[in-house]
């Protein structure tokens, strides 16, 4: 494409204009986001116990001879221990003047980066309700979209194992609150085609897509995950997302997909997770935004491409002794793909969760760090200056 154009009117002297492979859009990318004043636990403990593969659970399948059997496992139901994620929250005492200023709480000293940013993203880890009842731990206000919209965020991943906290009714609310705010929405809708539908967005020339799935039962159990007949979100079923990645790439320059996989509460990248990662990236996928975990795991760059297995918690209203502290990836995508990524690290350790910052020094330093061991292991680099992480992609 010829980068000099003649402008009207300027006698031949046009201006300058950047050529389409030159021309960038910087996204911004957070990981868990729950806000509500305290965390419910549920009464019983959902898992599939034995079905777990060394701390893979197991993938809802949709198509297939094995897609019967995979939705139709029938989770254990028991009693919520004593000592569990579920029981051990740490729950913090803050007060506001009024609905608006609770739900801006969070997001407030971050908002500044998202703004910044030509798209911003979030796992968005809650329903959005008043009126539906309450079967999980987590239910949100609202208002929380216009307050996501104030601070920079432009769609948002429904495609989690909360989202049916409030039933089918909470995740209808959901999509009404974020589409009167001018949210976008992937991985959640009224039937599994809905819930597979891309979000497409042209900024600075650049047409960009995003994908989102989710691997973890909920409150619900299987009936968390859509199906032609019945709303919830998208399975992290890999023969149903390797065509929908096929039917998108026709569309855009750079796509994403939105993964919430894997076992909580682990720095580690289990191998099922690499595998199914690699997967999706050979499918033509870019960009894996991970989650789930609420720890921020190692980073691995294949071919140019990037996965992120998990970007740690963005902001919760609640925390654990365990929780450390997260990463804020700012990724410049182009025509080809990914051109630079930056490790924004920010603070997650108890209270700080409720309103993240970006950290300063030595702590901040220190957080690269241990960034940069876990991506080693995983044969990527990254590099660590004033604070900011960066990762050499060839």
């Amino acid at each position: 494409m010829n980068a000099m154009k003649k402008a009207k009117g300027t006698g031949g002297r046009g201006r300058a204009s950047k050529s389409r492979s030159t021309r960038r859009l910087t996204l911004v990318a957070g990981g868990d986001t729950e806000w509500q004043s305290a965390v419910d636990a549920p009464e019983i403990l959902l898992d599939f116990g034995d079905t777990y593969d060394g701390g893979w659970p197991p993938l809802p399948l949709v198509n297939g001879t094995r897609a019967v059997a995979s939705l139709a496992l029938d989770p254990l139901r028991r009693p919520l221990p004593e000592e569990s994620h579920a029981s051990d929250s740490v729950n913090h005492s803050l007060s506001f003047p009024n609905e608006r200023a609770m739900v801006r709480y969070p997001l407030r000293k971050l908002a500044p980066i998202f703004r910044a940013a030509d798209l911003g993203f979030l796992n968005l880890e809650m329903p959005l309700s008043r009126e539906a009842g309450r079967r999980g731990a987590f239910r949100g206000s609202p208002l929380f979209a216009e307050a996501l919209r104030w601070a920079g965020v432009h769609v948002v991943s429904l495609a989690n194992n909360h989202m049916l906290d409030a039933g089918e009714v909470g995740l209808t609310d959901t999509q009404l609150a974020l589409q009167a705010s001018n949210i976008g929405t992937v991985g959640g809708g009224d039937d599994l085609g809905q819930a597979r539908r891309p979000f497409v967005t042209t900024r600075n020339g650049i047409a960009v897509g995003l994908l989102a799935y989710n691997q973890i039962i909920g409150a619900g159990g299987t009936g968390i995950f859509a199906t032609r007949g019945r709303s919830g979100v998208a399975p992290l079923d890999p023969s149903i997302i390797q065509e929908d990645i096929r039917k998108l790439r026709k569309r855009v320059d750079v796509v994403c997909v939105s993964c919430h996989w894997g076992e909580e509460n682990t720095f580690e990248v289990h191998p099922a997770a690499r595998r199914l990662g690699h997967q999706i990236l050979d499918a033509g996928a870019d960009v894996i935004l991970g989650h789930h975990s609420h720890l921020a795991q190692g980073v691995e760059v294949r071919g140019g491409k990037v996965i992120f297995y998990s970007l740690g918690n963005l902001a919760f209203g609640h925390s654990h002794d365990y929780w450390d502290d997260n990463t804020l990836a700012r990724i410049e995508l182009g025509a080809r793909g990914v051109h630079a990524v930056e490790l924004l690290p920010i603070a997650g350790r108890r209270d700080e969760v409720t309103q993240p910052h970006l950290l300063p020094g030595k702590r901040a330093t220190a957080a690269l760090e241990r960034l940069q061991a876990r991506s080693r292991e995983l044969d990527t680099e990254v590099t660590i200056e004033d604070g900011i992480g960066h990762l050499r992609l060839r």
